[in-house]
């Protein structure tokens, strides 16, 4: 201790500026943190391999391997350990949670991939650069956040991910709403984020309101996004004595036969159209009247269809120019108030008394991806935006580290069929043995027929070719 102390007192006298003095500080301690993290490792690497022999394994060889980890770059060296049937495996990765193939510890995986949802890439390069030993650069944390994503998606709908389930909740009512989000893809794509969310109401939480117990969902396939939610509803909650509300705008993929899926089960499904759409379709096609705006979204809180009839018909005698094109509004309007108005019936007209009921929060939720995925003009293709979408799913719903957290193997069937395509590889990749040969050997017909023959015809045009290709 006391020498360290006093180098690290020789280290501070050799630096006149503040800020030096404190980068080479932190540069001894990052040396001196790494020194003692390669001692540790030698020292559980040895006895990891005595744990390792008395089950049948032995070390055929010692490799080393560089690892960065929050606290520095280490490089160490560990046991590599084979059984009789061989296996094959080492046992300090392991207990360090170093995946094969990966130069990061899990700890910057995580660290990395949330500074990576809230932030473009460079900025988030610039960080670790600022606030560690060791830089990254930009292009290293996007592989790192889609390496994060697609490993938290494996984990994450793999079949046995339930099985920790012991009781199923049950709650009076449960609250789930539907929608997608549009972003820029490359080469001038749209991409659409398929959402689902489920919660239990919402709290008061000081001024504002927080959703209780919400769990988020989201894919650029609609059809997987409705499978997990699905899912999830079913290994987490017995629905048999359950209201279960949803809402959605009523888009393609959000129908009440979508949601009458996901509730199946429950006591009983009430379907509600978005209030929000409602009002942005009121503003849009009574545009030419924006004095009847709020008397209709009262006839409609209200739900009196006589009153909402009498705005329509106020609506039309107070046409004044474009005529055509005013009356189509209000057809394509009154159209869809007829087809959506058992939706728009109120929570209290439905016998639905709770407190804590909460509808119509999606489009707010969906700010968490569309702050990072939509603003600046930024484009994503669909490995990036699917990894992304993960890591900030994973995140709301405290799940990342536990996905992080696992280093189970792969399936043994996934292990032989890439052994299997290896294999293959390597013998189509190799080359093949080369026999010499002599070339093409020359002939002729024999003789004793007549030349006037079809045979002798065919023997004096023999003679006749040119044997010497014309390039020689």
């Amino acid at each position: 201790m006391e020498s360290i102390i006093t180098d690290l007192v020789k280290v501070m006298k050799e630096e006149t500026s503040f800020l030096r003095r404190e980068k080479a500080m932190m540069h001894f301690f990052s040396q001196l943190i790494i020194f003692l993290a390669q001692e540790a490792f030698r020292q559980l690497d040895d006895e990891l391999f005595i744990e390792a022999k008395a089950q049948g394994y032995q070390s055929d060889r010692k490799s080393s391997r560089t690892v960065t980890f929050l606290f520095g770059t280490v490089t160490f060296h560990r046991r590599r350990m084979k059984n009789a049937a061989g296996d094959i495996y080492y046992p300090l990765d392991k207990f360090l949670g170093i995946r094969k193939g990966s130069r990061y510890s899990s700890l910057v995986l995580r660290n990395v991939a949330e500074l990576g949802s809230m932030m473009v890439y460079r900025h988030v390069a610039k960080a670790i650069d600022c606030l560690t030993s060791w830089s990254m650069s930009h292009q290293n944390v996007q592989q790192l956040v889609v390496q994060t994503g697609t490993l938290i998606q494996a984990r994450s709908t793999r079949e046995e991910r339930y099985d920790g389930v012991v009781e199923k909740k049950k709650v009076p009512f449960l609250y789930l709403e539907g929608d997608g989000v549009q972003i820029h893809g490359q080469k001038k794509q749209s991409l659409e984020i398929h959402r689902f969310q489920v919660c239990e109401g919402k709290q008061k939480d000081g001024q504002r309101s927080t959703l209780i117990h919400p769990y988020f969902i989201s894919d650029l396939n609609r059809q997987k996004a409705q499978r997990e939610m699905m899912h999830y509803l079913q290994a987490n909650y017995d629905l048999r004595d359950t209201v279960v509300v949803s809402n959605s705008d009523g888009g393609s993929g959000y129908e009440k036969a979508v949601f009458d899926e996901l509730a199946l089960g429950c006591l009983r499904h009430e379907h509600f159209r978005d209030r929000y759409h409602v009002q942005r379709k009121v503003k849009e096609r009574l545009y030419f009247v924006p004095q009847l705006q709020p008397k209709m979204q009262e006839a409609l809180r209200q739900y009196d269809w006589d009153k909402v009839q009498t705005c329509l018909d106020t609506a039309e005698s107070l046409i004044e120019e474009d005529e055509e094109k005013a009356n189509e509004q209000l057809r394509l309007l009154s159209a869809y108030f007829i087809r959506n108005w058992p939706y728009l019936r109120p929570l209290k007209d439905r016998g639905i008394q709770d407190p804590k009921a909460c509808i119509g929060t999606i489009e707010s939720t969906h700010r968490k991806i569309t702050y990072r995925m939509k603003r600046q003009g930024r484009l994503w293709t669909k490995t990036g935006a699917t990894a992304m979408i993960q890591v900030i799913d994973s995140l709301r719903n405290h799940e990342i580290n536990g996905w992080l957290n696992q280093y189970d193997e792969r399936p043994q069937a996934d292990v032989e069929r890439e052994q299997k395509w290896k294999k293959m590889k390597r013998a189509v990749q190799k080359k093949p043995k080369f026999y010499s040969h002599e070339g093409a050997f020359s002939g002729q017909i024999a003789e004793g027929y007549a030349k006037s023959s079809p045979l002798g015809q065919f023997s004096n045009n023999l003679k006749q070719l040119n044997p010497t290709p014309h390039y020689l």
